[in-house]
């Protein structure tokens, strides 16, 4: 039988930079995280027993409110490699990535800054 991933923790409104270059789903085991890449225009909120696959060199991930509620919670997920995605991984210039990492950062200022609240639906449009 095979053993589940160990579970990680995410306390509420922590946030946690994912270096998901060789391939990982994310797996959200309990809570919420909101999650954002570079390049994609779209906020996701990815709720207990839903899971995403990674492969991007930065992925940042912060513990949310579940939509719907007020209340703040720890969110507990894990990363499963995706091992037959590390062969075909495509080269990133090391420019490009400070670029990318900078950019995440100022995104999740901003969200942060601006007043909280969550989408109904399971995704929500950031202005770049």
């Amino acid at each position: 039988m095979q053993q589940l991933p160990t579970a990680l923790t995410l306390l509420p409104q922590q946030a946690r930079m994912i270096n998901a270059s060789e391939g990982f789903r994310l797996e959200v085991r309990s809570g919420c995280l909101w999650l954002t890449r570079l390049g994609d225009s779209v906020d996701r909120f990815l709720v207990a027993g839903t899971s995403i696959e990674l492969h991007e060199n930065q992925v940042l991930i912060q513990s949310d409110r579940h939509p719907g509620t007020t209340d703040l919670a720890s969110a507990h997920y894990a990363l499963v490699p995706l091992t037959q995605f590390a062969a075909h991984r495509p080269s990133v210039s090391p420019i490009k990535t400070v670029l990318g990492s900078a950019g995440l950062v100022v995104q999740a200022l901003i969200r942060l800054t601006r007043p909280h609240g969550i989408s109904t639906g399971a995704a929500a449009s950031v202005n770049s």
